[in-house]
């Protein structure tokens, strides 16, 4: 009984020992699988760098364009009708500046210049005088027009001006339904381009004129928000200065100058006005306007008048605009219309 106890024991004592060995015992940690994954370098990203665009400029207006070929070409002057009947003219609010003189019979003509805005009807396109062609040659233009005096006739050849006319069968010219002549002869500038192209005329020449200000320039001076010319009872020009706009808008007798073709107002953002003597030639009332030499006058732009002395050298000298210090002036970039006015006529200027 007593052999029985201790067997039994003993085997109690070794289920114990092996129960707690088998407590004790580490189970060995599952191996790791780590998969790598295949890490691609970023493509490097190519800095496109914006290559800033080069601003071809438009001498005569200061103003930028899109191409060199905006610009390239020679300006071309037009001759332009401003009688009553001519009324309202077409293609002026493309030109880049717009010269205004008296002729015979108490009246006053345009000649309009074109460089960098092409223009699909110009006119009505009248008779060349000699002291617009003087205006002309500063630019080395192609000069336009319908015949013309007997002494601008004469200029032409004499100067060798390159020009357009329609009395020598040049085909840049068409004749409108909608009035009658002369006030219906009309041409366009793709016309011009074209026929330049074909004939020995020297096409390119992106000429100087003006000096500009870098930016829009408010200038000390007097009251230049209004002016009227009183050239004749049928020719009373106004300008009213549009400040929020920064032009001037035009007016003759009273009402808004318009564009007959795209219906816009004619605006400019300067207007020079050179003071001239002048006197008549003959019966016809043909005239000579002394443009050669020296003379007062006035700029008015940003609503400010600052008086001005003008000097041509010869007949294809550039004239030259200065204040009254002697320093050539700077005008704002745009439009500008030249006002060529006799020394009798009023000028009337204000709010």
């Amino acid at each position: 009984m007593k052999s029985s106890w201790k067997h039994m024991l003993i085997i109690l004592i070794l289920i114990v020992s092996l129960a707690i060995s088998g407590c004790q015992s580490k189970q060995e940690p599952a191996e790791t699988i780590v998969i790598e994954e295949e890490t691609k370098e970023p493509e490097p990203v190519e800095e496109v760098q914006e290559v800033a665009k080069e601003e071809f400029i438009c001498n005569l207006t200061g103003l930028g364009v899109e191409s060199e070929e905006d610009v390239k070409y020679r300006p071309i002057a037009v001759m332009i009708d401003n009688e009553r009947s001519a009324r309202p003219q077409s293609g002026i609010t493309e030109a880049d500046i717009v010269f205004e003189m008296p002729v015979e019979g108490n009246i006053t003509r345009y000649m309009a210049i074109y460089h960098h805005l092409p223009s699909e009807k110009i006119g009505p396109v009248r008779s060349a005088r000699p002291y617009f062609i003087d205006k002309a040659l500063e630019f080395d233009a192609i000069y336009v027009h319908c015949g013309g005096s007997p002494q601008a006739l004469k200029d032409i050849k004499t100067l060798k001006v390159d020009a357009f006319d329609d009395l020598s069968g040049t085909p840049v010219f068409w004749r409108s339904t909608d009035r009658k002549m002369p006030h219906n002869l009309y041409t366009n500038t793709k016309f011009m381009r074209e026929v330049a192209s074909t004939r020995k005329i020297e096409r390119e020449n992106n000429v100087e004129y003006f000096k500009f200000n870098k930016d829009f320039v408010v200038p000390d001076g007097g009251n230049g928000e209004t002016i009227v010319i009183n050239y004749d009872k049928n020719y009373k020009v106004s300008y009213i200065y549009n400040k929020d706009e920064r032009v001037y808008y035009r007016q003759i007798n009273g009402d808004n100058m318009k564009d007959k073709e795209n219906k816009k107002d004619i605006t400019t953002t300067n207007i020079i006005i050179e003071k001239v003597n002048l006197k008549v030639l003959d019966n016809a009332g043909r005239l000579e306007i002394y443009n050669i030499g020296k003379g007062r006058g006035y700029l008015l732009t940003a609503g400010k008048l600052i008086e001005i002395e003008w000097n041509k050298p010869d007949r294809k000298g550039k004239t030259v605009y200065k204040t009254l210090n002697g320093e050539e002036i700077k005008i704002n970039k745009g439009v500008t219309w030249v006002q060529v006015v006799p020394e009798y006529v009023k000028i009337q200027f204000g709010e």
